[in-house]
């Protein structure tokens, strides 16, 4: 299978979704929730990278919102429908189209996992309307940490691999896409899309925190791509 440089990128808007407390390791809490979104279109846009500028990006495959494109905008996300099981979800998110041999792979299924990985829950905030958060590097030439993008194959066990896996026949390979928590608390985007965001650090015990440069939490995003 050939890899394309592979970046993930989303636009967010605020979710109405509440977050539930669930059991956790009793050194800090963890909250989370779930949304899953089938795959809905393919276009060669981006609308962080390439606004306004149609076809000018890689192709790229997108879940959720059912309008995105290189012209979408908060407002016109708003506005959209959406094929997620939340409804409320009205937020696009995309990745990288890839291809085995010169022909396409379709992404069948997204799943989306909201989480509060920080020590305090209690100073989690809501995305602010129209944040953009990208994760990965679109000019990697070579494998990258398992930290922001892991392979493996659906139903496997463990945390992935930095390079795609052979699934086989009859498997469907699957990417876990690791976004940013940490946001300066001023801007929605930057002229790079990354240094308005920062990932969180590890602490003792398992929580995260955010450096004093990014001081505010917000949900991390995990994407599961099968």
């Amino acid at each position: 299978m050939r890899r394309r440089r592979l970046s993930a990128l989303l636009t967010i808007m605020a979710i109405a979704t509440s977050i539930v407390p669930l059991s956790a390791p009793p050194a800090f809490a963890s909250a989370r929730f779930h949304i899953e979104c089938g795959f809905h279109h393919q276009k060669s846009d981006d609308p962080i990278v390439y606004p306004r500028q149609a076809g000018a990006s890689h192709l790229h495959a997108f879940f959720g919102n059912t309008s995105t494109n290189s012209n979408s905008t908060w407002l016109s996300l708003r506005r959209a429908g959406t094929n997620c099981n939340n409804k409320g979800d009205k937020a696009a998110y995309w990745m990288p189209a890839l291809y085995k041999n010169g022909s396409i792979v379709r992404a069948v299924a997204g799943h989306f996992y909201y989480r509060g990985v920080h020590k305090t829950l209690s100073v989690i905030k809501a995305y602010p309307p129209g944040l953009k958060v990208i994760a990965g590097n679109s000019a990697a030439t070579r494998p990258q940490s398992t930290r922001v993008i892991a392979w493996s194959c659906q139903g496997s066990s463990g945390t992935g691999q930095a390079t795609i896996r052979d699934c086989g026949s009859g498997e469907k390979v699957k990417v876990l896409i690791k976004f940013p928590s940490c946001w300066d608390g001023k801007r929605k985007d930057s002229p790079d899309h990354k240094s308005h965001m920062r990932y969180a650090t590890r602490l003792a015990g398992g929580a995260r925190g955010c450096p004093r440069t990014h001081p505010v939490p917000v949900p991390e995003l995990t994407m599961a791509i099968s």
